[in-house]
């Protein structure tokens, strides 16, 4: 080997010990947080989590291809030395808000802000990142105060003083008790207060989006009355038929403007007391593309005419009655399935007008002769002549989820039927604003017209289960 080849070597050697030990050291000595890596995640996002950067990380953390991150690894990181314990990340629950978090898992204010970087205590959204330093397992009783619970009262059925709630949950002013708080006990199901509030427990949301369907799952305590509202409209909660639970649905208009807003949960005890919690949600905005611009007689884009016959029949699908009549997904309510001629949530034109329309449901081409078929039992509600939606059919299937079928040539149905899945309930036709023959399909749910396409696919079978 010659000389020049020998100092090169020696020198490669020289820089790969210079680095390599350093590092290796510095892990060893290493005895602060660590966060086990997640399904998806990616060293750059971990770096953004904790705010590090992404040379930091690989530094203390070093591994032969850092863009393969496999789940379950545990990786350091830098600059959380002076804090013992695993980071864990999870999803903000709904009904979860700043204060119940950091009390829930016992962190202080400083603490949660520097794992969080909240710049405000309503930032937090439901369905974002949060983490928190995980800690050994405790026993705790939840406690939502609703109005006029008195101190006595938390002594007499929680067996704890105001001063230990005080103490536990950082209350600057341990003698009152401010509704709609939510506290935590140490040990489980102190006394029998907790039996007396109205507890909310496992309150999920199910997709916020433009044109869809919102589903709330709620688990109260016993004789709880679970009411709410969302985007101005009612949530209606409803058992589920496994007794485990109760569901509320609700549609979101498809132009709500996309961003961050804010949903109302209240359960009521027995005794009329009310708890009520709000929270905010991300409504996610919906691409749901353009259709054609379309010549149709001014009189059926009148407004005069348009925004009475919209306000009838969100009279109609207001109401939720408690039965519910359907199971499983929705069957097509068209012989042909496949002929689909429009699809909901399209922007629209109308005799040269900006696209400020939309598609409120679903076209099944046919003819005249072409059959209309029950999607799923219910009951009829309404049929007759509308200006625009012609000669129409509406269905109700419980629970605020009606069916609505536009623009028929007959109707072989009539108010007060009881309809079963592929039933037979009129012909397609082109009475009201049409351009040729054809089923106008609507699904309505809490009285807003929302994708039809998600109830056919079967998104929404389980409900209510």
């Amino acid at each position: 080997m010659t000389r020049p080849l020998r100092a090169a070597l020696a020198l490669t050697l020289a820089l790969i010990l210079a680095f390599a030990v350093p590092l290796s050291g510095a892990r060893a000595q290493y005895s602060g947080a660590y966060y086990t890596v997640q399904e998806g995640d990616t060293l750059t996002e971990v770096a953004f989590y904790f705010r590090v950067s992404l040379n930091e990380l690989i530094a203390l953390n070093p591994m032969p291809d850092p863009n393969n991150l496999p789940p379950g690894k545990v990786l350091l990181i830098p600059g959380f030395e002076d804090l013992q314990g695993e980071l864990k990340r999870v999803s903000v629950p709904a009904g979860e808000n700043a204060r119940t978090l950091q009390r829930l898992y016992r962190l202080p204010p400083a603490l949660f802000q520097r794992l969080n970087f909240v710049t405000a205590p309503d930032a937090l959204i439901t369905g974002h990142p949060f983490f928190y330093l995980d800690a050994a397992a405790r026993e705790q009783t939840r406690l939502q105060l609703v109005n006029g619970l008195t101190p006595l009262e938390l002594a007499a059925y929680g067996a704890a003083s105001p001063w230990l709630a005080g103490l536990y949950n950082d209350l600057p002013a341990p003698w009152r008790l401010l509704a709609n708080d939510t506290l935590f006990l140490p040990g489980a199901q102190r006394g029998s207060l907790s039996a007396l509030l109205p507890l909310v427990t496992d309150l999920t949301l199910d997709q916020l989006a433009q044109g869809k369907t919102s589903v709330f799952r709620a688990s109260p305590s016993p004789r709880t009355a679970l009411s709410g509202e969302l985007l101005g409209y009612p949530l209606r909660f409803f058992a589920n038929a496994s007794g485990g639970g109760f569901t509320a649905l609700q549609g979101v208009p498809r132009l709500t403007e996309p961003g961050v807003t804010r949903f109302t949960i209240r359960a009521a005890a027995p005794d009329g007391r009310v708890f009520t919690l709000q929270q905010q949600a991300y409504l996610q905005p919906k691409n749901y593309g353009y259709d054609a611009p379309l010549e149709v007689m001014d009189s059926v884009v009148d407004p005069a005419i348009t925004e009475p016959e919209f306000a009838f029949v969100t009279e109609l699908t207001s109401p939720a009655p408690p039965e519910k009549l359907w199971q499983g997904r929705f069957a097509f309510p068209s012989s042909t399935p496949d002929f689909i001629t429009s699809w909901y949530g399209r922007l629209r034109s109308y005799n040269g007008s900006d696209f400020t329309y939309f598609h409120s449901g679903m076209d099944f081409g046919g003819g005249e002769s072409s059959p209309i078929l029950a999607p799923a039992p219910g009951v009829v509600v309404y049929t007759g002549a509308l200006d625009v939606r012609g000669n129409a059919t509406i269905i109700s299937h419980g629970w605020g989820v009606y069916t609505g079928y536009w623009h028929q040539s007959r109707i072989d149905v009539k108010v007060g039927d009881v309809v079963q899945t592929g039933q037979t309930i009129g012909l397609m036709g082109a009475t009201g604003r049409v351009t040729g023959p054809h089923l106008h399909f609507s699904v309505f749910v809490g009285s807003v017209e929302v994708d039809p396409e998600d109830w056919l696919n079967g998104q929404y079978a389980w409900v209510g289960g």
